[in-house]
């Protein structure tokens, strides 16, 4: 009954905002669309910024804001299909910038960015790769995340441990974890408690902390070969096959639960004590304060690295479709998700990062928010992490589908199909694959690939001669960071 209560008054909440815009249209007040989808989230926020643009005088001559914002719903691969044929709505939500800009789809920010405040260097300056493209920016983030390790305090301590250091190594998270599992399950007939959920997103970050990346310094090959992918493969078998830290894909399909989670069922596991962390950030909280139990006691942790730390840092993004007719209202929206007043929504929330570090920054209902005492460092360190070790993704230009390559090779290993040399080689063939048919088909990528294998081998021979490489030659985010900390670059 309660839960057929809530659907009802959901529904009645979005029949209200869908009569007020459509009586704003019909009253001739201009629309502009919003495809970020029907949800409770993006209702509040819709209505926060009409609030917004009354509280800063963008309105008419009754008073009411100057124009309305309308949301539909639409999956990236429908918008990409409106946006080329012309139907696309006024900003596009979800956008990957670096697929959707070489198609010219987005209409270029960067001066109306930087003028304003909405650049990544006046924000997290690691976001730049996801907003921009060709040196050029396209979007502004609704939120962003730097996923890592969210701990629940109170189950070590029942087994009599202190929960995980900050940062840690892959052999500390084995002892730490064999400890763990073997107290949790002492006297049980099979093992039921884990020492954290899945997490293949970690063989990413581990192998970088090596050194290596997806692609070389000019993103014109994958190099998933390298050897440091092959440990970081094998470590992460290792914890689920033989030391059983993590529970296999078949234990993870027998779970049940009757929550719904924005980490699939791995939230209501962290809470039950069948997983003691799971891979996550500050949005879990969107689900973990509305769970009808007891709060626990929460840490966060990095994932278990080497000498590289680096966590992946991602974002929700908002674009301005090229074909808008409003472009000039649309950017009046992108000005609302750099506000204190957006801002604060979302630290209220907790759903995700701000867009707009200063708000948080020095902000106590951020780093401590009242009556969540028991989220520990979870919100302090997700923002420095985000502005210090995070780094997006590598994604080439020469390589749009942006399969991941990383997770099909642990896939194959973990179904027994492949030794983990193997998987890596096939994942590194298709992406060579993809990436020459690419550049075949596209006539202008052509001379700029071209171009940039001839920057490569400088490149390599630079490495090979020990010799300081130009950082203007290096197109890949994570090499770059990477030769500046080891004191590789002439800058």
């Amino acid at each position: 009954m309660r839960n057929l209560f809530l659907i009802v008054a959901a529904l009645l909440c979005l029949a209200a905002v869908i009569t007020y815009l459509t009586q704003a249209e019909q009253e001739g007040k201009t629309t502009i669309v919003w495809t970020a989808g029907l949800s409770d989230d993006r209702m509040e926020q819709v209505a926060a910024f009409h609030e917004w643009m009354k509280k800063t005088g963008r309105v008419d001559k009754n008073g009411e804001p100057l124009f309305t914002v309308r949301l539909e719903a639409a999956d990236n691969q429908s918008t990409l299909i409106q946006a080329v044929s012309g139907m696309a709505g006024d900003l596009i939500d979800h956008v990957p910038v670096k697929r959707f800009a070489p198609m010219g789809v987005l209409e270029d920010i960067t001066d109306f960015a930087r003028e304003n405040g909405l650049d990544p260097g006046s924000n997290y300056g690691a976001a730049g790769e996801l907003l921009m493209y060709d040196g050029r920016q396209y979007a502004y983030a609704c939120n962003l995340a730097a996923p890592a390790l969210l701990c629940n305090v109170d189950l070590f301590r029942k087994y009599g441990m202190e929960p995980p250091p900050e940062e840690w190594t892959p052999e500390e998270f084995e002892r730490i974890g064999c400890e763990y599992i073997r107290r949790a399950n002492a006297g049980k007939s099979r093992q039921e408690a884990f020492f954290a959920g899945a997490m293949p997103g970690v063989i990413l970050p581990l192998a970088r902390s090596m050194g290596s990346d997806m692609f070389n310094e000019t993103l014109t090959a994958p190099t998933l070969t390298d050897p440091a992918f092959e440990k970081a493969l094998t470590i992460y078998h290792r914890w689920v096959e033989e030391l059983h830290l993590i529970p296999t894909a078949a234990e993870i399909a027998s779970e049940s639960t009757e929550q719904s989670s924005v980490n699939g069922a791995s939230t209501p596991q962290l809470i039950s004590g069948r997983y003691a962390m799971i891979p996550t950030g500050r949005y879990v909280n969107m689900d973990l304060r509305r769970f009808k139990v007891d709060p626990v006691t929460l840490s966060f942790s990095q994932f278990p690295e080497y000498d590289f730390k680096n966590l992946v840092f991602i974002s929700r993004n908002t674009a301005i479709y090229k074909g808008s007719k409003h472009k000039e209202y649309a950017k009046i929206f992108l000005l609302f998700l750099a506000s204190r007043e957006y801002n604060e929504l979302l630290i209220r929330s907790s759903d995700g990062l701000p867009p707009n570090p200063r708000w948080a920054e020095n902000n106590p209902e951020y780093h401590n928010p009242r009556g969540r005492e028991n989220e520990g460092n979870l919100h302090t360190n997700e923002l420095k992490w985000a502005r210090t070790i995070a780094l997006p993704e590598s994604l080439s230009p020469y390589y749009p589908l942006a399969e991941d390559k990383v997770l099909y090779a642990y896939e194959r290993v973990a179904g027994g199909l492949s030794t983990p040399a193997e998987a890596l080689k096939l994942g590194n063939n298709a992406i060579i694959h993809s990436i020459r048919e690419t550049v075949a088909d596209v006539a202008t990528l052509q001379e700029r690939y071209k171009e940039d294998c001839e920057l490569q081998k400088k490149i390599d021979q630079y490495k090979a001669a020990g010799k300081k490489i130009p950082a203007k030659w290096i197109k890949n985010p994570f090499h770059l960071r990477y030769y500046r900390e080891k004191n590789m670059l002439e800058e």
